[in-house]
């Protein structure tokens, strides 16, 4: 028998069905209105509503390169207090390229949530790898 979710894992099973349909308004509700986003070149404040600007075009730049799919496959909580929560994460992202098989990715990322009260909230981002290096080293690349 599986165990029940934790809210945690309610939260990010959300978040990726809002990640795989592209609703970009549940997607940014997801975040605080002024959240840290960095990766392996840094990391920098974004507000919520430049977020909201820019996640479509980031949608058809993946759809360009032959994205169909970004799946969760895993989630490992660590609790820091009764508030926050480190959220590693799991995805896989499926390219079709042309003639060839289809190409699944994963990639990792560590989220800070605040999780005093629902609706949680990402207060920070981090991608462990640049998502456009990673790409590119399997030959896919913007044209």
């Amino acid at each position: 028998m599986k165990n029940a979710k934790t809210p945690i894992e309610g939260f990010f099973d959300e978040f990726a069905r809002h990640t795989a349909t592209g609703n970009v308004p549940e997607l940014v509700s997801s975040y605080a209105d002024v959240f840290l986003a960095g990766g392996p070149r840094g990391v920098q404040p974004v507000r919520a509503t430049d977020f909201a600007l820019a996640l479509p075009k980031r949608y058809k730049l993946f759809e360009s390169i032959g994205s169909r799919s970004t799946e969760l496959i895993g989630l490992q909580e660590n609790w820091l207090d009764a508030r926050y929560v480190f959220v590693r994460t799991q995805w896989r992202l499926t390219f079709e390229r042309s003639g060839a098989e289809s190409l699944p990715i994963v990639v990792e990322s560590t989220n800070l949530l605040d999780a005093a009260a629902e609706p949680f909230r990402i207060l920070v981002y981090l991608a462990h790898a640049d998502i456009m290096e990673v790409l590119k080293q399997h030959g896919i690349e913007p044209v």
